[in-house]
């Protein structure tokens, strides 16, 4: 579970700043609380206005993961810092996530410049007892490193001589201490990396959704849990289906080099099957039974005969495609321990479709991950549906143009109040400031009138 994110000179993130999903005193919507030594949520929906910075909660969530993934920083990135302040051109960015792995609190996080990783921590939280420090590491401007790990994690001279090495030339500046997890052979190391790169998903609203067709043709309950939830809104869609087909059959004579390509990899022994986009629909492509087969979703509509008739996905309506790639989000939320963050979880969606999409998983009474998106449907802004500490806003501040998030259960409002019509209103922040429209004066700028 992520606990809290903390952001500072980045983006529109000039000073530190935290997004969390600890739990409030409120007593309303008690299932969507996981219980444990820190209480999380199980949802957040993050409001502003159009360049408040919103997305950029997500940008920095993303960034701080791909440095995970690529084990360093391998970019320039003087240009991600906030530049709406000259102090900050020669400031440090800092990330640190807050989450729970097994039954233990961990923060991991660290600060760099000049692709230069300048410190970095791993802390046990203590919430009954003093923090632990798991390791700290520190890099001089000049590249110098010095490393301390707690002595639980360090057992024999063998590990002794490894942190030696790193700190003389093995662990480059650029690089995270944490990439180095198989040569300390730290078993929590691997389970940190792992908890950061895989268990937290972001859709941005140009994502596809990968895996679809595998989920679809091997997991029975997916397939279930899919179909159903398209039949109980009105998408038209009377069944998605997986298609096989000849691998032949399927490809023609001009697929002829892409055909021995991906028999080359299937025979290579390094794939257990291949996903790819072709067509603008996702296929999978396997052997079975010394054959190669190709599976493909589509989609059945009724016609006015009451005779099923299939359509390609891409055929669908927008809002219909970006349903489906929710479906692996929606259905992680219930079924695992992952957080999926989502960006305008309402573009292409009709506000009546997302709303009620929204109140069915936040109905459900048992679900393990956490859905995290921003939106602009104030629809959603209904005590009915989340908690007042579900409930985020984005806002720049005008005089410094930095961003500063913070929970609607910083106002305290009462449960009764309509909380869509306090946000219209401006009540909460997190709209845009428009001026009178009247003292625009389009007309001036008519072009009959701008003849010369």
């Amino acid at each position: 579970m992520l606990i809290r994110f903390v952001v500072e000179n980045f983006l529109s993130f000039d000073k530190e700043t935290e997004f969390n999903m600890l739990v409030g005193n409120f007593k309303t919507h008690k299932n969507h609380v996981y219980p444990g030594s820190v209480k999380t949520l199980r949802a957040a929906a993050i409001y502003g206005a159009n360049g408040a910075g919103k997305s950029n909660i997500v940008k920095a969530i993303e960034f701080f993961q791909d440095i995970i993934k690529d084990d360093g920083i391998f970019q320039p990135i003087h240009n991600f810092k906030f530049k709406l302040n000259s102090i900050n051109k020669t400031k440090p960015i800092t990330f640190e996530l807050e989450f729970l792995l097994g039954r233990k609190i961990y923060r991991y996080g660290f600060t760099f410049d000049h692709n230069i990783i300048l410190s970095e921590w791993l802390i046990e939280s203590g919430i009954r007892r003093d923090d632990k420090i798991i390791f700290e590491r520190t890099t001089s401007i000049k590249g110098k490193t010095k490393i301390r790990f707690h002595e639980e994690y360090i057992k024999n001279n063998k590990q002794k001589i490894i942190i030696e090495i790193l700190e003389e030339n093995l662990l480059k500046p650029n690089e995270t201490l944490l990439s180095k997890e198989f040569e300390l052979k730290i078993k929590l190391l691997s389970q940190i990396k792992y908890k950061i790169t895989d268990k937290i998903i972001i859709i941005y609203p140009h994502s596809k959704v990968s895996n679809l067709i595998v989920f679809m043709a091997y997991s029975k309950v997916f397939y279930e849990f899919s179909n159903t939830l398209l039949k109980s809104f009105d998408t038209g869609i009377k069944e998605l289906k997986v298609e096989t087909f000849d691998f032949n059959k399927f490809f023609g004579e001009d697929d002829e080099d892409l055909k021995e390509s991906i028999i080359r990899d299937l025979e290579s022994g390094n794939s257990g099957g291949i996903t790819m986009f072709h067509k603008n629909n996702e296929i999978f492509i396997n052997k079975e039974d010394n054959k190669f087969t190709v599976k493909k979703l589509t989609s059945s509509h009724i016609d006015n005969n009451g005779n099923s008739i299939n359509f390609e996905l891409d055929e669908e309506s927008d809002g219909t495609q970006r349903l489906l790639d929710f479906i692996p989000a929606f259905n992680g939320v219930l079924t695992q321990d992952m957080t999926f963050i989502i960006d305008e979880i309402d573009q292409s969606l009709h506000p009546v479709l997302l709303k009620a999409v929204i109140s069915k998983i936040m109905l459900e009474e048992n679900t393990k991950g956490q859905l995290i998106f921003t939106t602009h449907e104030s629809n959603l802004l209904d005590l009915d549906i989340f908690r007042q500490d579900e409930i985020w806003f984005v806002e720049k501040n005008k005089l410094t143009g930095g961003s500063a998030i913070y929970s609607l259960s910083d106002y305290k409002p009462r449960y009764d109040l309509d909380i869509r019509k306090g946000y219209l209103k401006g009540r909460f922040g997190g709209i845009p400031f428009l001026a009178n429209l009247d003292e625009l004066n389009w007309n001036n700028y008519d072009s009959e009138k701008e003849r010369v």
